[in-house]
């Protein structure tokens, strides 16, 4: 299992950026799903890991991106974006709800693989609510807010974004120190 790569470069069109995230989540969220219905055994624990560190980084800063870059930029122009937004915004807060579940049940796995048999059936249950927001969730964002970006932006801010969204994922960069 390759390690997961916490600097990768930011990609010249945000808007492909916001999309490459969506699939990275959706690729991690199948392979909590084959965690929770692989055997325990010696990679387990750095599976676990691996998912942990996805949702407690990688869609945490993603979330950042698309709440403090792209909503101010789009907002206010239209009923049904400003609809989108404030739903999107509802569901951060939903899925970190979610999320705080399956990174707990997850760290419990990478810290002793074979609690992965005590944990199977919750940490399965809390991956497919999860899956099942994101997957509604993304899709309004995809229909949406995404589209926006390229119709309503012009080049200046699109830079002005994608420059933001790629300090939060330098090496070093605290997403406190970058949320703004």
């Amino acid at each position: 299992m390759q390690p997961l790569t916490t600097c990768a470069p930011m990609p010249d069109d945000v808007v492909e950026a916001f999309l490459q995230s969506h699939a990275f989540a959706r690729s991690m969220l199948s392979l909590a799903e084959r965690l929770c219905s692989a055997p325990a055994d010696a990679s387990t624990s750095a599976t676990a890991r691996r998912v942990q560190a996805f949702f407690t980084h990688h869609l945490e800063v993603h979330f950042v991106d698309e709440e403090r870059s792209l909503a101010p930029r789009i907002q206010g122009r239209h009923k049904a974006i400003d609809d989108a937004i404030a739903a999107m915004r509802l569901e951060h807060l939903q899925v970190h709800a979610l999320i705080s579940r399956v990174t707990f049940l997850c760290q419990l796995v990478a810290r002793d693989g074979s609690r992965l048999m005590a944990v199977r059936f919750d940490l399965s249950t809390a991956v497919e609510h999860l899956k099942r927001c994101l997957e509604s969730h993304q899709a309004r964002e995809e229909s949406m807010l995404f589209p926006a970006v390229r119709r309503l932006l012009d080049w200046q801010d699109v830079e002005e974004m994608r420059a933001e969204m790629a300090l939060r994922r330098a090496p070093g960069v605290e997403l406190s120190d970058a949320a703004g």
